[in-house]
């Protein structure tokens, strides 16, 4: 679903603001950008530099895009926003150089992803830019396991099974999605299999208890022997796409006794 909004431009007077001359050529460096999937909030930064022989600059704003399909021409633009350096709207520090805003998310809970931002600087009559994509995480909105689990009684090959499966979305569709995974925090405070993450699978397979291959529900089965503490375990979930977006962690525990 492509969202229409129309683009405004919103330009901020920057005049003296948060610049420090330099040797160089105007420029948009490290720019940034982050989302709160709480708050369904958009954070962008960009750093300005400006020349010994420029005061101040016209105007500073970034561009929102949606890119449908990714890294493509394709590109609908959403809106715009002004950046300021005076420590409002979300900006950390005032006068740092670096020029950012907070924003509503203007994309539908269903929108896809990725969206891209373009930062600008209009500075006398030069126009600069540069741009950072963006990619909307995956997310994990359901894990199924047990809530308590007995220790078996006698060493290998007597096991305790336990059946663990996440179900996980992708705003770029679930072929996105690049695995899912969960470490365990023991009762102890320490994690298990050397705090290295168990990883899930989506592939139909019987042997990790999953049941229809590409369904967006991923699966494991653990194993459980006599030398597993007793008390609470913490699982901890994430799913990450091939962008290297995170999912946000969703935990669970399940008491062995």
């Amino acid at each position: 679903m492509v969202l229409a909004v129309a683009a405004v431009v919103l330009y901020c007077g920057c005049d003296d603001i948060g610049v420090e001359p330099s040797d160089e050529v105007p420029v948009l460096s490290n720019p940034w950008t982050s989302y709160d999937s709480d708050t369904r909030q958009f954070f962008a930064s960009v750093t300005l530099t400006l020349p010994a022989d420029v005061a101040s600059l016209d105007s500073i704003w970034t561009e929102f895009y949606l890119a449908i399909p990714p890294d493509t021409a394709a590109d609908t633009a959403l809106t715009s926003y002004g950046l300021v350096d005076d420590a409002t709207y979300g900006d950390i520090l005032l006068g740092d150089g670096v020029y950012s805003r907070q924003f509503d998310s203007p994309l539908l809970a269903d929108e896809p992803a990725p969206v891209r931002f373009t930062f600008y600087a209009q500075v006398d009559d030069s126009l600069y830019q540069t741009a950072d994509t963006w990619n909307l995480p995956p997310v994990i909105t359901a894990i199924s396991a047990a809530d308590s689990l007995p220790i078996p009684s006698g060493p290998p090959p007597d096991y305790t099974l336990d059946y663990l499966t996440a179900t996980v979305e992708d705003p770029n569709s679930l072929d996105d999605i690049r695995s899912v995974s969960f470490t365990v925090l023991k009762p102890d405070g320490t994690l298990s299999n050397k705090g290295q993450p168990l990883y899930m699978a989506d592939n139909g397979e019987d042997a990790f208890g999953d049941a229809v291959a590409g369904d967006g529900i991923y699966s494991l089965i653990i194993m459980l022997d006599n030398s597993t503490a007793a008390g609470a375990h913490v699982y901890r979930f994430t799913a990450e796409d091939y962008s290297g977006a995170v999912s946000d962690t969703v935990k669970h525990t399940v008491v062995l006794y």
